[in-house]
């Protein structure tokens, strides 16, 4: 339902006197002037109740790809580059996807893929109003179940320059939404909103940027009070639907900003009643106009996870830290006392050489970035081969043996002599699967590993076979890679885990 002009204009001076403003009769004076030029009847129409719930349903997360393909205007990425993306957000979590424009494969490409992915949600953006291309595809794109709705424009009204106008923009979001049967809206930055009151007559719902972190306020608890407030400012006097469209803390590029802060923001903003759309996905390295402005994302721009995009996913993937792998050969066959040193090697031995002496592993993890409050549910351990020497491993009673201490397997971090010595504070936590898969041996330890995990500091692993040797008097061993060994060969510790 449209508000009459006297109504908005009583609205928008309620709304300016929760603003500080050095001079607010200036502010009131600036919002009558902007009565000029009303935008039209049908430049707004309330979307229903089942639309909404709907929306609600859903996590929605804004998509820029940080990777755009060289060849192509309009910073459009390839359709590889689209399908790894939005993949790596589906296994966040995320169900729905928020975008800037319907340029070429965004308004196209990007449907399929995101469809085929399992998305339940796309409110698809169109960058320029006046852009009959653009315009043309979002139209084209509008048979996608997924599609919810669209955005036409961002940040487009400036006070030294606009981008468009108020006619444009209202003329292209009444096109749109008849051509579609889908709501249209716009975005402006949340203070447009006050001292632009035109704007609350424009779109279908109301779609806010809404960053604490330019209003001063970089700190969780600090920015997600401020969040709902400005949440219970709009929502108390408008029947609009509202849903901020962009949120969030950078972590990185400024005095306390960090990737601790911006998972504990979101985090919390999540159990609030304010109703948001992650902001972003992906860090934007070409973004340079601000020193925090290529750190929004829950991802690198590499897709490596972020803290908060890790324990969305609820599981983080550690690497083994080659500086504290290595092994350890027994003196002599049987008498359990370690005495060859090897600490400095990309390949890793366990099993026995041919005076049937034991050779021991060990591999170490930097899971010190866990939650302190994650509920483990589950880990695999994997190593990948680099070769097996001799006969009578990994069958029934040569079984690869995973050990683990409390808080390290010797007295430091770096491997020593001293921790071949089975000692009364390691248990056995698990065994590798005798088959490999793709070179890879993997173990799923039970319950028992769980508390194994270090979330202060690093989890250490030894590995040895049940039987110390078959007393062959040949050697008998099996290599695999360290931390050492090049990025893709290394061991790799996946832990899953809840937060209550």
């Amino acid at each position: 339902m449209r508000l009459f002009p006297a109504i908005l204009l009583a609205f928008s001076l309620g709304l300016l006197l929760f603003m500080p403003s050095s001079d607010p009769l200036a502010a009131i004076s600036r919002s009558i002037e902007t009565f000029s030029s009303i935008p039209p009847a049908d430049c707004s129409q309330a979307v229903d109740t089942a639309w909404a719930q709907k929306v609600d349903r859903i996590r929605w997360v804004a998509y820029s790809s940080p990777n755009p393909d060289p060849d192509q205007s309009f910073y459009q990425p390839t359709s590889e580059t689209m399908y790894e993306d939005l993949r790596a957000l589906r296994k966040a979590g995320f169900t729905g996807l928020v975008t800037y424009s319907s340029f070429g494969v965004m308004g196209d490409e990007f449907v399929t893929i995101a469809e085929s992915l399992g998305y339940h949600g796309l409110i698809m953006g169109v960058w320029d109003p006046t852009n009959l291309g653009e315009l043309k595809n979002a139209k084209n794109a509008s048979g996608s179940s997924i599609l919810l709705g669209y955005t036409i424009g961002n940040e487009g009204f400036d006070r030294r320059r606009d981008r468009y106008t108020v006619s444009e923009l209202c003329a292209a979001i009444i096109d749109l939404r008849a051509a579609t049967g889908r709501p249209v809206t716009t975005s402006e930055e949340i203070d447009d909103y006050y001292s632009r009151p035109e704007l609350l007559m424009i779109g279908d719902w109301y779609f806010p940027n809404v960053h604490p972190y330019w209003h001063f306020t970089k700190y969780p608890d600090a920015a997600v009070k401020w969040e709902e407030e400005q949440f219970d400012r709009f929502s108390r006097n408008t029947d609009h639907f509202v849903l901020f469209k962009e949120v969030g803390l950078p972590t990185d590029g400024a005095f306390g900003l960090s990737e601790a802060n911006s998972d504990e923001y979101y985090r919390a903003l999540a159990k609030t009643d304010v109703r948001f759309v992650y902001f972003e996905a992906f860090d934007q390295p070409s973004k340079t106009h601000s020193s925090v402005e290529p750190h929004w994302g829950l991802f690198r721009s590499t897709r490596r996870p972020k803290l908060l995009a890790w324990n969305l996913m609820g599981s983080r993937l550690f690497t083994s830290t080659g500086t504290y792998d290595g092994w350890v050969n027994e003196c002599s066959e049987g008498n359990s006392k370690g005495c060859d040193l090897h600490s400095a090697a990309a390949i890793l031995q366990v099993g026995d050489d041919a005076e049937d002496r034991q050779a021991r592993a060990f591999i170490s993890f930097n899971t010190d970035g866990l939650p302190d409050n994650a509920v483990i549910t589950s880990i695999k351990l994997k190593v990948k081969s680099a070769g097996l020497v001799g006969a009578g491993l990994f069958n029934n009673r040569q079984r690869l043996l995973i050990e683990s201490c409390v808080p390290l397997i010797g007295t430091a971090l770096k491997v020593q002599v001293a921790d071949f010595d089975i000692s009364s504070s390691c248990e056995e936590i698990g065994t590798f699967e005798n088959k490999p898969e793709k070179g890879w041996y993997v173990a799923s330890p039970g319950s028992i590993a769980f508390e194994y995990i270090n979330r202060e500091g690093y989890t250490q692993f030894r590995f040895r076979f049940r039987v110390d040797d078959n007393n062959d008097g040949s050697p008998d061993y099996f290599k695999f890679y360290s931390g050492l060994a090049e990025e893709k060969d290394r061991p790799v510790l996946l832990v899953r885990y809840r937060i209550p």
